[in-house]
Order: structure tokens, then sequence, then C-alpha cells
């Protein structure tokens, strides 16, 4: 299922979804939907065809529709099954579903979002590219450099794994830009998986859709009902000043020499309509799914090892990235501090741990303020560990090493309930 068909099939019968027309490339889409947080905002950027839509996924209830899931669990549990056991794709020919173009960078919706940002950017990107055998599907932002290229940031994983395997073997890397797919495909791309996974078979069997095309030049495989297929190379030679950029924290991620993106092709869909997932940096659609696929691994790694964890929060007042809330139901002493060095290891980025026992709601950032009002002794439950490798975003880090804290307000083990129990209301 395309964008286009989710939004009219899924998203149109729970949400609001508002169309506001026409609207410059610059700021208003950013104002829009952080003033309509509960709202689909829908729009034309004016020189473009394209359909944008912001706002998909606003709350927790969306990734549960998104992922025909029930709670939590349900949710955390289908991405694990899709990540073990991916479907086996089916291809068909790209000819005769797809329209080659004349189309440049400069029909796309490439969006300034904050006046700080140092130019015209595509925030969903799904970019795809192989090699000797191995692919790899992954979110990555893209600025308008002119026409014909783009500054393509890629961070230290797997694409870059790749580019490097291509460089070394003094090559362009070719890559497959996807734009206009179902936010679950965004969802797995978004997904850590192991190299050589190939994350668009996991939402292929999250979506129950194996249907694939391989690319006319290049031969990338991708799903059939993408909308906007670009095909070109990523440079092994050009380098580009890229950024500044807005990062989920909300910051302003610096400027820094990124590959030059050139492309060759530009194909449309003759089945799925052009639509483009607009993804506002550090608003709710980027955060949920740069995150939602980390809790996951959180809770399915934890709860293997420990499974007295009855849930697991990556906080929003961290942009779900650097703080994360776990409640336990005691055992044995020590729990609490285990688990929070757990959480460090599956999720590096997280910078602070707090660990609740389980009459406490991980969703009510009050009840976890009072169970450190209340069952914290600092010098006994705060554990501090210094320079540790984190997350690059973190401002206090150098280069991603900095401190942690695990935050043990669970009740002591020894002591009785009733002193720390809360009183009810009747």
């Amino acid at each position: 299922m395309d964008l286009g068909s989710y939004m009219e099939k899924i998203v149109s019968k729970y949400k609001e979804v508002k169309y506001v027309g026409k609207i410059s490339r610059e700021y208003e889409v950013t104002k829009l939907s952080y003033s309509n947080r509960e709202t689909v905002i829908e729009f034309n950027i004016n020189d473009s065809e394209v359909t944008c839509v912001s706002n998909i996924l606003t709350n927790r209830r969306d990734l549960y529709v998104m992922l025909n899931a029930s709670n939590d669990r349900d949710a955390y549990l289908k991405i694990e099954q899709a990540i073990d056991k991916p479907a086996e794709l089916e291809f068909v020919d790209f000819n005769k579903y797809f329209l080659k173009t004349d189309w440049t960078l400069k029909q796309l919706p490439f969006i300034k979002y904050f006046r700080e940002d140092g130019g015209y950017y595509l925030t969903s990107s799904i970019v795809v590219a192989c090699i000797d055998e191995i692919c790899n599907a992954s979110i990555h932002r893209i600025m308008y450099v002119d026409e014909e290229h783009g500054a393509i940031r890629i961070v230290p994983r797997d694409l870059y794994r790749i580019y490097n395997m291509y460089r070394e073997r003094g090559k362009d890397t070719p890559i497959a830009i996807l734009l206009g797919l179902n936010p679950v495909a965004e969802l797995a791309a978004a997904t850590s998986t192991s190299f050589g996974l190939f994350e668009l078979k996991i939402a292929a069997k999250l979506l129950n859709n194996n249907l694939f095309v391989k690319t006319p030049k290049y031969g990338i495989p991708v799903p059939l009902q993408t909308p906007i297929v670009v095909e070109g190379v990523i440079s092994k030679d050009n380098l580009v000043d890229e950024g500044p950029f807005t990062d989920i924290l909300g910051l302003l991620d610096t400027v820094r020499k990124q590959p030059v993106l050139k492309i060759e092709n530009i194909y449309l869909s003759k089945i799925s309509k052009l639509y483009y997932h607009a993804i506002v940096p550090s608003l709710w659609d980027h955060i949920y799914l740069m995150s939602f696929p980390r809790e996951a691994l959180i809770y399915v790694y934890l709860t293997k090892q420990y499974p007295n964890v009855t849930g697991v929060r990556l906080t929003t007042g961290s942009s779900c990235w650097l703080h994360a809330v776990v409640s336990v139901k005691q055992i044995k002493p020590g729990d609490a501090r285990a688990i929070g060095l757990t959480v460090l290891n599956i999720h590096p980025s997280v910078k602070h741990v707090i660990v609740v026992d389980d009459d406490i709601d991980i969703d009510n950032i009050e009840m976890i303020e009072w169970a450190i009002a209340t069952r914290v002794k600092a010098s006994e439950d705060i554990i501090v560990l210094k320079d540790l490798p984190g997350s690059t975003l973190d401002p206090r880090s150098v280069n991603g090493i900095g401190d942690k804290v695990i935050i043990d307000a669970t009740k002591p083990f020894n002591e009785d309930w009733s002193k720390y129990r809360r009183v009810q209301i009747p």
C-alpha cells in the first residue's frame, strides 16, 4: 500500500485531514504542523504536482493503527517477527508499472523547514543501495544543490559501509530514492538490523505485500507501489557542504562535507498517486518513526533477559531518544540497576535511564517524578557512568562520548511496601 492509499483507506477514517492548498516551500508546513498536531496537514508546494502530507504519526495510537496492533507489546512483537522472518520478494516488470519522466529535482517537494536550515530538503527519502547481493534501505535527508544534484547526509551505518565498499572499488554507489511509500515502510527503513537484512523485506512482511520491481539501469529492488522512484549515484569523490539542519532534538546540526548525489532518472508510478510524506524535523512524525523501532528493540531484548519488565518508554521530553523509562516487577535485589545497564547497551544513544516499579504509569511524567521523589536516595540510587559512547546529537557529549545516569526509582527491595505505596483515591 502506498502513502496515498494509506491516507484514503486508513488515516481519513479516524483522523481529521485538512487540505490547506498550495503553500510556499519555506516554513509554512512547519507552522501548520506544529499548531495542528492532531490534524493531518495535506498540501501542495506551489510549483510541484506532488501532494504532501504531514502529521501522520502524532501519538502512539497512530503507531498501533499503522501496525494493526492493539497495544505496545503487540506492536513490538509484530516488528520482531517481521525481522526474524522477513518476506521473500516476488518481482514483476518495472516498465509495466512506471513511466520515465523528464523531471529534475526541481519538481520534487524540497522544503526549507526552519529559518536556520542551510537549504531545502527531502526528509522522508528511503535510499536503497545494493552490493554483492546485499541490499540496504534507510532514511536519509537530501539537500537540494541544483536540478541534477543533491547532498546526502550519511552517518556511519549500513549505507556508509556500502558507499565505502564501492569507493574501495573505485566506483560511485548506485542508488534508488523512494518517495511516497506507506509509513510502515518508513518505519522498517528506520529499523536497525544486521548488515545484509534488507529492511524492505521487513516492510513487505508487515504489509503482507511482497511485489517488487527492479529499477531499469541498476536493477535495484523497490516496492511495486512506490509513487516516485529516483535512480542515481552517490559520487565516490565529490563532497559538498551539507547543513545546517534541525535534528530530532530541535537543535541545529552542524555543516559537514557530505557526498554529492547525482540524479539520472526519475520515474512515476502508473498505479499509485503522487504523495509525499513531509516529515517536519524534530516534530512528531520524525520522533516516532526514528524512535519506535528502538523502543521495540529495547523491549524485546529486555524481556528475553528480564521477563519481569512490564513496560518501556523512550520519553517525548527527550524527543524519544535520550531518556528511557522502564517499569519492572522486582524479583531480586539489583534488578533495576542491571536493567538500566542493559538499556544503555541495547540503545547507546540513551543518556539517562529511570527504572520504576510496576505500580508507576510510565506514560505519566508526574508519576515518574513522584517515584523519584519518594523512592530515591541519591547516594545509593543514582549511578553515574562517565565517558561512555552515546549520541552525537547530545550537545553535552564530545564526539558522542559523555556521561550516563541510571536512576533506580524502585522501592528498596528489602523494605516493606507500606512505607512506599501511594494511597488510592476512594
